[in-house]
């Protein structure tokens, strides 16, 4: 088996805003100077030039996220919480190589925009399941704009931040696991 990379998404977001959100289509977004700071900060072989930020090809964004918590070997699930206004979105077993990745990171660029000015939120795609030594992106949601980071390492993380994602990740993986053990 790859060694598949999780993805842990956490974000302040009206709820009839995140519906808004779910309702549109993926969209093309620009690759701006933050993309492309990111994108020279991450090794991997072969590297080939950012000229374009891939796109789903979904009718709707929730269509995107559907599918992932419809194949149920990535281990994703989802959470909305009305009173802190947050939703939560994990994928254990999300994706092994940056290419995959970045239309999520496309999508969720775009969520950004539906949040109001002062929510924030993060999305995290690394490698807990496999010891978490590499983060493949670090998205920083704050001011309607999702940023990346050029962090590689889970160390370079506020540790409180980590704390919070890894005890998530890990109750998905037990859940995921009961799940296999019921069936």
């Amino acid at each position: 088996m790859a060694e598949y990379s999780s993805l842990y998404i956490k974000v302040r977001i009206r709820e009839d805003k995140l519906q808004q959100f779910f309702l549109a289509k993926p969209i093309q977004v620009e690759i701006d100077e933050n993309l492309r700071s990111w994108w020279h900060s991450r090794e991997m072989y072969h590297k080939p030039a950012l000229e374009n930020m891939p796109v789903y090809r979904a009718n709707s964004n929730r269509a995107v996220f559907d599918e992932l918590l419809n194949d149920r070997n990535l281990g994703s699930m989802e959470q909305y919480d009305a009173a802190s206004q947050s939703w939560i979105f994990i994928s254990v077993f999300y994706s092994e190589n940056y290419r995959e990745i970045l239309p999520m990171l496309a999508l969720l660029k775009t969520l950004a925009g539906y949040q109001e000015k002062e929510e924030k939120g993060l999305a995290l795609v690394y490698d807990f399941y496999w010891g978490g030594t590499t983060v493949m992106a670090l998205l920083e949601f704050s001011d309607q704009q999702a940023l990346l980071k050029d962090f590689t390492h889970p160390g370079q993380i506020e540790s409180s931040v980590m704390d919070t994602v890894n005890r998530a990740l890990e109750t998905a993986v037990k859940v995921l696991n009961k799940q296999f053990e019921d069936e």
